[in-house]
């Protein structure tokens, strides 16, 4: 029996709901009044906490997870400017702004020592990196390691190697007449997946050997391909970030995923081991010396400088280094490949532009040389603009270093002419010194004060030399711009001219229903389901909500097939 009458232990806890609710009632307010009480969002959980997680998309308590891709500009809209906030009050109160404004991200970017990066932990599982880091000096520090191997000479490996790959698949489809693909980034992610390796980490595979099962090998003393591996953890990254380590096991698949940490991170490992042992050997090609400035190079060499007392990078350093490049890497430009090939499928007037841009560049149908790379500037545009309506990391989070004010522009409302001037007003901002600044790269990208039209698929934007440059996120900007933005530019350029110019990709009809007369806008939304992994990819069954996805094909040949 409780020593306590059960009307004492309803009041004692009502009174603890009550308390509860009234400190989260404080918080809110307090923050609220920090920043003049700007509208915008406001839940009790922060998104990535615990709870925010497992109340996700319950209204007042969470955000949903794909919020932002799913609202693009129109929260911007209901505010009536380029910004919005953003308050959460537990675990902590949490203070927020999301600013879809170029002129405001250009100066915020820019300006470094005021606008610091936040720490980052969702990357930081092998240890600290360029991309984890926050300190700027740190981050210097890393770039300088790496940047020698975002070369001239590394870019023409990243060429040879893409047009390797492309004509491993072709060989391995044959003269088939029409080729099946059940899923686009079962070509993609491979494809990327090996240029990386080759050209990055002097680690050349062959399509058949690894990428033709889907699965890959898997060698004596592992659980789980090298390539199942790499996938699954860039799947489950934030699975890995929420959940405990001592949960991992309660689940089949949060224990894949742990079992995928630790395969990945025994492959990172022996690589090492099995370069420092190779010593110069695996540097040299039939042309004797582009692989002596692959990024693993640089980054090994680092590491044993430190190791010898000169002090560059430390093997956590190093471990994390190799996974940030290798992971986002290689995600990033494959799922953008995958968006392109699904948007050329959804619009196939873009796609016939784009082939005859390619027959243009090159007359005489032989296949492009590195030389070419520059001609082939519709093949970019495409690309850019894949990744303009599907960028890869939706958010760039920054925080302010001390108070600041930022002058930011009306939003266009719905249907409205940007030309007409009638939303030239600009407004003072409050920003308190520790609130976290979302560049938010979805509401840049569809803002229409910085793209005409911006829901529609128009590669063309992109051919003018005027575009605009602070308004293009994609690879970020500033002092913080993505390393291997030329790496990925030339791989996709490579790949989406060689596949362009010999197969003709289009909807599958026995695995994709085709609506006769429907509108491409249409289409594309039904084809392109998306999710957020360890970057904006196409949705599939596997952790996170995924629908049937992109299947497209059969790809038909349209040109004569040259000889490989």
């Amino acid at each position: 029996m409780s020593p306590f009458p059960d009307s004492w232990l309803v009041t004692l806890g009502g009174l603890s709901i009550f308390s509860f609710v009234s400190v989260l009632y404080f918080r809110y307010q307090s923050a609220a009044a920090s920043i003049n009480g700007f509208p915008g969002i406001r839940t009790v959980f922060n998104a990535i906490s615990a709870p925010g997680v497992l109340t996700r998309g319950i209204p007042g308590l969470s955000l949903p997870q794909m919020y932002k891709w799913e609202q693009k500009y129109k929260l911007y809209q209901r505010t009536g400017w380029d910004i919005y906030s953003g308050i959460s009050v537990w675990p902590k109160v949490s203070v927020s702004f999301s600013v879809a404004d170029a002129g405001v991200a250009k100066e915020i970017v820019q300006n470094k020592a005021t606008f610091p990066k936040t720490p980052f932990a969702l990357f930081n599982f092998y240890g600290p990196n360029v991309v984890t880091v926050s300190d700027n000096e740190e981050a210097k520090r890393y770039k300088k390691v790496a940047a020698p191997a975002f070369s001239e000479r590394n870019n023409k490996l990243v060429w040879r190697e893409t047009s390797r790959i492309i004509g491993e698949i072709f060989a391995h489809w044959g003269e088939k007449e029409t080729v099946s693909v059940n899923n686009i980034v079962d070509i993609t992610l491979p494809l990327a997946l090996h240029v990386i390796s080759a050209a990055g980490f002097g680690r050349p595979i062959s399509w058949e050997d690894e990428a033709g099962s889907g699965q890959g090998i898997i060698p004596a003393g592992h659980l789980m391909s090298y390539q199942e591996a790499i996938r699954t953890v860039s799947n489950g990254v934030f699975t890995r970030l929420v959940v405990p380590s001592w949960a991992m096991g309660l689940r089949a698949r949060w224990r894949k995923i742990a079992v995928a940490f630790d395969e990945l991170g025994k492959y990172m490992s022996e690589m090492i081991e099995s370069r420092r042992r190779e010593g110069d050997t695996i540097k040299t090609d039939e042309d004797g010396e582009l692989y002596k400035s692959d990024l693993f190079s640089n980054l090994l060499a680092a590491s044993d400088a430190e190791v010898s007392g000169k002090g560059a990078l430390s093997e956590r350093e190093l471990m994390g280094n190799i996974s940030v490049f290798l992971l986002a890497g290689h995600e990033t430009t494959a799922h953008a490949l995958a968006f392109a090939m699904g948007l050329l499928a959804c619009y196939p007037e873009e796609q016939q532009k784009l082939h005859d841009h390619i027959k243009s560049a090159l007359p005489d149908g032989r296949l492009p040389k590195y030389e070419d790379i520059s001609l082939l500037t519709r093949s970019l545009a495409v690309f850019y603009e894949a990744t303009r309506l599907f960028p890869g990391v939706p958010v760039i989070a920054k925080s302010a270093a001390c108070d600041k004010t930022l002058t930011i522009a009306a939003a266009i409302p719905p249907g409205a002419e940007v030309a007409d001037g009638k939303h030239d007003q600009r407004k003072a901002v409050f920003i308190p010194k520790g609130t976290l600044i979302l560049l938010d790269v979805v509401g840049l990208h569809y803002n229409p004060r910085n793209w005409k039209d911006p829901d529609h698929f128009n590669p063309e934007r992109f051919m003018n030399a005027d575009w605009n440059r602070d308004a293009f996120m994609a690879f970020n900007a500033g002092s913080r711009a993505c390393l291997g933005r030329r790496f990925s530019e030339i791989e996709a350029v490579t790949a989406l001219t060689m596949i362009t110019m010999r197969y003709k990709i289009e909807l599958n009809g026995d695995l994709f229903q085709i609506i006769p007369g429907e509108a491409p806008r249409a289409t594309r939304e039904r084809l392109l389901k998306v999710t957020q992994g360890m970057t904006l990819a196409l949705s599939e069954k596997m952790f996170f909500p995924y629908s049937s996805l992109c299947i497209f094909g059969p790809i038909r040949p349209v040109i004569s097939t040259p000889e490989y």
